[in-house]
């Protein structure tokens, strides 16, 4: 009996190491699966980074137009627009790679006749939700450093000395939120199958409001009430403090807080979601469809 007491935490520690050894397996597979996909296409893939370019560009000579003095609203972000504005762009892409790339997963799934297969393995729903979201992110990763790199070495962005803490707390969390999100808008391809008003509404509203281009205080007040309830407007304004003024952690700290309490909200709650449209397009017999 002493003897099976004694081994029982290396069992158990033996178990969590095959669990986890398990568990990255099926993650490589999906990061295999769609870098080979995506790797296939590789004009589409260098053209989005020279997108990356034009955008920079295009922003910068903007910005041209716009005195460092002229506008107090830009004081706060060190009176410079175009890195004001290339922080909303680079950032802003993780949001919209979830929002599109995860429903596009689905919907290529339906369409193949894969996606029955898919989910009624025996792997977890949300090891599938983010294993098929890995490449996109890490991708998102690379598209957004190169943006700033393009900026600072090209284009002459002023950066101080950044915040890491706050930047990788912040950027962390915002990956955890938007990925909520993708989640929700898959809800809608899995059900639906065509047509996703969640996405292109929740976008086109988180791209004006959210201060991408903007700062939110040059909002009329009986609209920018709506940019205290986006996700982005708190990921935004954290990575800006963090990145091009070098704000203290305390003064980042209140974005921090609110993307935990949007990511302690929409993470459980997309996943619950996505478990009832999977639930309902099994009972309708719509599963392959599409």
């Amino acid at each position: 009996m002493k003897r099976l007491s004694k081994n029982r935490p290396l069992r158990a520690k033996l178990l969590g190491i095959d669990v986890m050894s398990v568990l990255m397996q099926k993650l490589f597979a999906f990061l295999k699966r769609d870098f080979l996909e995506e790797a296939s296409y590789k004009y589409s893939f260098i053209a989005s980074f020279f997108g990356i370019f034009l955008s920079s560009a295009t922003f910068f000579f903007i910005s041209k137009l716009i005195s460092p003095n002229s506008s107090s609203v830009l004081a706060p972000y060190g009176g410079d627009y175009f890195s004001f504005v290339i922080i909303g762009i680079a950032f802003s892409g993780l949001l919209a790679i979830f929002q599109e790339r995860l429903p596009a997963i689905i919907r290529q799934a339906q369409v193949t006749g894969t996606l029955e297969a898919i989910l009624v393995s025996r792997t977890s729903i949300p090891v599938i939700l983010f294993g098929s979201s890995l490449y996109y992110f890490l991708y998102s990763i690379a598209s957004t450093v190169f943006h700033l790199i393009l900026a600072v070495v090209v284009f002459g962005m002023q950066v101080e000395k950044i915040n890491w803490l706050g930047a990788v707390l912040t950027f962390l969390l915002t990956a955890l939120c938007f990925l909520s999100i993708g989640i929700l808008s898959a809800c809608f391809i899995l059900v639906y199958k065509k047509g996703n008003p969640f996405s292109w509404i929740y976008g086109s509203v988180s791209g004006l409001l959210g201060g991408v281009f903007f700062p939110i205080k040059v909002l009329p007040v009986w609209i920018k009430w709506i940019s205290y309830i986006l996700p982005i407007t708190y990921s935004l304004e954290g990575l800006r403090k963090s990145i091009i003024v070098t704000s203290p952690f305390s003064e980042i700290l209140p974005n921090i807080i609110a993307l935990s309490v949007f990511t302690v909200v929409f993470f459980p709650l997309s996943i619950y979601l996505f478990r009832l449209a999977l639930k309902k397009a099994k009972k309708d017999g719509t599963l392959t469809h599409y």
